[in-house]
């Protein structure tokens, strides 16, 4: 099949990097994020054609594997293409190039198709199957596999939902989950190991002015450590899973 790809060049700026000169994982997705509503926008189904009809686009699954991480002032091809699409939810595949054409990074991602009205999923339409060049009948998935729950917690924080978090959809941008679990991992991996891969699990939005907990399970290997994180709402519930593996 042939795929529609949508590509855009990206340079990795100072406020994008961490204390290595390399882009953030959090840079990472919102670079991924970004061609996404790209590719919609020159469909003509972007965020306005969608806010016209009350949708919106609601990110569920990530899985993000990173060869290496792209340097300051480095110039990246940030690339996305459809996959398949299933009742409300969309599949799609993304990878990152750098000037040489290697590729550095491959992701898939879940996305789900929301009436914002009723923030609840709402079926996709034979125009968005046929604009993103998807066949109808086709029931291709991108397996994701588990994510563990946590038996022990090793390290935890509270955060406080700032008004600087939200996103257009009027609830906490996808690349903060990430940021606060990060937070609690241990310096000592931070400063001697590379988050390779990454797989989250969005269960349930959170709002403006919310007190959200994580909370992480620490399994240290030779030259590897893996945690699972776990982010609860003020009440206990369940908002996300995430799984981050360093080497």
């Amino acid at each position: 099949m042939n795929r529609l790809i949508t590509s855009k060049e990206y340079e990795i700026h100072f406020y994008e990097i961490d204390y290595n000169r390399k882009a953030l994982i959090t840079s990472i997705v919102n670079f991924l994020g970004d061609i996404s509503i790209r590719q919609s926008d020159e469909l003509g189904v972007g965020l306005d054609w969608l806010l016209e009809r009350d949708l919106a686009w609601v990110i569920y699954k990530w899985n993000i594997n990173m060869i290496r991480y792209p340097k300051i002032n480095e110039k990246i091809t940030v690339r996305t293409w459809p996959y398949s699409m299933r009742k409300f939810y969309a599949y799609r595949q993304y990878d990152i190039l750098d000037t040489e054409g290697k590729v550095i990074c491959t992701a898939d991602a879940i996305w789900f198709l929301i009436d914002i009205k009723i923030r609840k999923p709402t079926k996709i339409s034979d125009e968005m199957y046929e604009t993103y060049g998807i066949a109808k009948d086709s029931n291709e998935v991108i397996d994701f596999g588990k994510i563990e729950a946590l038996q022990e917690i090793h390290e935890s924080k509270y955060f406080d939902v700032r008004y600087s978090d939200i996103d257009t959809n009027r609830h906490v941008n996808n690349s903060k989950y990430i940021e606060w679990c990060i937070e609690t991992v241990p310096i000592d991996v931070v400063l001697k190991y590379s988050l390779k891969n990454i797989k989250v699990i969005y269960e349930k939005e959170t709002n403006y002015g919310e007190r959200i907990k994580t909370s992480t399970e620490v399994f240290r290997e030779v030259g590897k450590v893996t945690f699972l994180h776990k982010i609860e709402d003020e009440y206990g519930k369940r908002i996300t899973l995430v799984k981050s593996q360093w080497e």
